[in-house]
């Protein structure tokens, strides 16, 4: 009987850790220099991390063990380790780090610095810049392709989005897109890339094979970052003075809905259960969460001052 109880209590056990392994979203306050952890199955604050000054960016390890965040005004990245939920090292990153993506392997974390018109590569075992890469002009966005040969930047004021061989880190294309590019997202298994270009309140459409932009879809005023819903073959794009998150189908690249949030959206995060989608709004101080079946808000966060959640933000479990 001891055998069969151990065992039972083990099993216990282990349905306990499975139940508790949900994922976590990591937002970034930039008016309290802070980041809040929310759990996503109670959508509950569990834990505020202090940070560096400003934070924005957000990256998460594809083994969501660690979360990066770029500080922009003390010109660095926080590194949070995700089990004990502090910072274990701040690593210094040119004058204004803002975007951030990380390798397929995790052992590479790009940093694109808006003053310095540099992507830092920061070496995630030693936590040191290993390398920098000269892009365009205030580099807003930044993505990673799945098996990591390829580093695609939005370049705000140059109205471009340049692809980046990562084998030799050299700058392989430079693709004309809309007015001021900032959030860009890529599905890889279409071959696209998106970009939310800020000033001419459209989304660009990139077809990676023919190497340019085949489509200009309007959405809502300012839009700044783009989630990709593969399940249902859509794209949600923030709008920041629309105070709204805008819905293209894809079958047909318009937009079809338009969803009230809270106040200058930016940050938009699909839960890994393709169920919800998790927006910063950074007047607000709050994340609105959406259910993507009904396209409804269906829960309101508060988080500290100034939250954007701009990046990767949700661990995968």
């Amino acid at each position: 009987m001891s055998v069969i109880k151990a065992a039972i209590s083990f099993l216990v056990l282990s349905w306990a850790c499975i139940l508790q392994a949900q994922p976590y979203a990591y937002i970034t306050n930039q008016g309290s220099n802070s980041v809040s952890v929310i759990d996503t199955e109670t959508n509950k604050v569990i834990k505020i991390i202090k940070v560096g000054r400003k934070p924005a960016g957000v990256a998460i390890s594809n083994d969501s063990k660690r979360a990066y965040i770029s500080n922009p005004e003390s010109h660095d990245v926080s590194v949070i380790d995700t089990e004990s939920l502090s910072v274990i090292k701040t690593v210094s990153v040119g004058g204004g780090p803002l975007a951030i993506a990380i390798s397929p392997d995790d052992k590479s974390v790009y940093v694109a610095d808006w003053y310095e018109d540099n992507v830092y590569i920061i070496d995630t075992d030693s936590l040191t810049v290993k390398s920098k890469i000269n892009v365009g002009d205030s580099p807003s966005g930044i993505a990673t392709d799945p098996d990591g040969s390829f580093l695609y930047v939005a370049n705000r004021d140059d109205n471009t989005v340049m692809i980046i061989d990562l084998i030799d880190n050299t700058i392989v294309n430079t693709i004309e897109v809309g007015r001021a590019p900032f959030g860009i997202t890529l599905d890889s298994e279409r071959k696209e890339l998106y970009s939310a270009n800020v000033q001419s309140g459209d989304v660009s459409v990139i077809d990676l094979q023919q190497q340019k932009t085949i489509k200009h879809i309007k959405v809502g005023d300012f839009p700044y970052a783009v989630e990709v819903d593969k399940k249902q073959n859509r794209l949600f794009v923030t709008n920041q003075r629309s105070n709204s998150v805008s819905v293209i189908d894809r079958n047909i690249m318009k937009k079809i809905n338009e969803i009230e949030v809270g106040e200058y959206p930016e940050g938009i995060g699909l839960h890994p259960d393709n169920t919800r989608l998790y927006v910063a709004n950074w007047f607000d101080n709050m994340i609105s969460v959406i259910d993507i079946s009904t396209l409804k808000v269906i829960d309101e966060i508060a988080t500290e001052d100034g939250c954007r959640a701009y990046g990767q933000f949700i661990s995968k479990h």
